[in-house]
């Protein structure tokens, strides 16, 4: 049998890819460039049985482009089984993408055949080229399981006085309007992750401290107006605006889920307390996962309710009085009128009717429009790039909280404003 050397393999390879498999021309040409006498036969069965599933010895050019947009294209050689050239997550790994970070927008790839004698179920050599985008959420199921898990472990409820619950008292409002956690602050110092939890619990035992004589019924603890800066891995709002921020989402998770926990049982130790779900332009989807995380933490703690309704506007009724609460990004000057409508019942059966928005980061009152007050509450939290170069500056960060009466409505609004370092 003859013996073939690597220049007279390398050629057939060249003629298979110029002429395919024409036995008769390919050993035509094989005759005429090494002056030797090549069969029909010689050159098929050297190509079945030898050179078909080899991939050739040629170096690949691999490369990578990272576009303007987050999006990457991998220009890359890999090995995969048909069956793993139908899965993506396999198609990611192996140009080294985690799945759990990144999708696949589009991939081409050409075969190259290897057949390893030792495996039944050969793999194949595919030079393909992989065009990547960000996924918009981090946070894994199992990350949060073992998160959730641990914080159960080592979890210790702060300590605080007495409740001071009356089951004919009044209603606390606590109201967090846009604490924005994560934000970074346009200079150094102004605000950040730190900051924000600092000025959380600062206006919470604020409200704590000046409420000490009263007696409430119940407490609504209102947080979810973007509660968080971000809504996904990409450091973007919900709708996909950037943001300066100063951690990772998944630490910025991880703070606010310890935070809420943490304030809910220091103002469970006053009154019940329940929590409102509004839905907000910058963590939509973040802060209405974290109330799902809520509910099941304090699922056997009949003191405390939490609402995870996703829709973006809610009332509640205490006695005479209707409140509502929603964002405020989208409703406009709409925002008083749909009220009536959407809470027809109660609003014919109450006195007093008001809805507490957030978003303008700024106090504002709107006139009372057919016994509906709408309120634009402040914000805490402090000043980012965007506003400071936009000239949104001036507004002085604070949280009001109010305190309702049954038969009297509106009683008192607690202002509580944020003393800078």
């Amino acid at each position: 049998m003859k013996k073939w050397s690597k220049e007279e393999e390398k050629y057939l390879r060249s003629l298979v890819e110029t002429y395919g498999t024409k036995w008769t021309k390919l050993a035509s040409e094989m005759t005429k460039h090494f002056h030797e006498v090549y069969s029909r036969e010689q050159v098929r069965s050297r190509w079945r049985n030898y050179l078909q599933y080899e991939t050739p010895e040629i170096e690949y050019k691999e490369s990578i482009e990272i576009k303007s947009d987050g999006s990457q294209v991998s220009d890359k050689l890999v090995e995969l089984s048909e069956k793993e050239m139908k899965d993506p997550k396999y198609i990611l790994l192996a140009h080294g993408y985690d799945p759990n970070l990144w999708e696949v927008v589009n991939v081409k790839a050409s075969r190259w055949h290897y057949r390893d004698k030792e495996n039944k179920n050969p793999k194949i050599s595919y030079a393909t080229k992989l065009t990547v985008k960000p996924k918009k959420y981090e946070l894994t199921y199992e990350e949060i399981k073992e998160d959730i898990q641990e914080l159960m472990k080592n979890y210790q409820s702060p300590i605080s006085k007495p409740v001071r619950y009356k089951k004919n008292g009044r209603l606390l409002e606590f109201n967090i309007t846009d604490l924005h956690l994560n934000k970074l602050g346009y200079k150094n110092g102004e605000y950040d992750h730190k900051r924000a939890e600092e000025v959380f619990f600062f206006i919470l035992n604020d409200v704590i401290a000046r409420t000490e004589g009263q007696h409430f019924e119940k407490i609504f603890f209102i947080w979810s107006h973007d509660f968080f800066n971000i809504d996904n891995l990409t450091k973007t709002t919900t709708a996909g605006t950037p943001q300066d921020v100063s951690q990772r989402f998944a630490d910025m998770y991880k703070q606010g889920k310890r935070m809420l926990i943490q304030a809910i049982d220091l103002l469970v130790q006053v009154a019940p307390v329940e929590t409102i779900q509004v839905g907000a332009n910058h963590d939509r989807l973040t802060s209405y996962t974290l109330s799902e995380v809520l509910a099941a933490w304090f699922r056997n703690n009949k003191n405390v309710t939490i609402d995870t309704d996703p829709l973006s506007r809610k009332y509640r009724r205490f006695g005479k009085c209707l409140i509502g609460f929603s964002h405020g990004d989208k409703e406009k000057k709409r925002l008083g009128k749909v009220m009536p409508i959407e809470a027809r019942k109660d609003w014919g059966e109450t006195l007093y009717a008001e809805i507490h928005a957030g978003h303008l980061h700024s106090e504002k009152a709107v006139n009372e429009e057919n016994g509906v007050i709408v309120r634009y509450l402040s914000s805490p939290s402090g000043t980012d790039n965007w506003h400071y170069e936009s000239g949104y500056v001036g507004a002085i960060p604070k949280a009001q909280s109010f305190i309702w009466d049954k038969e009297l409505g509106l009683m008192e609004i607690l202002h509580t404003p944020i003393v800078k370092p």
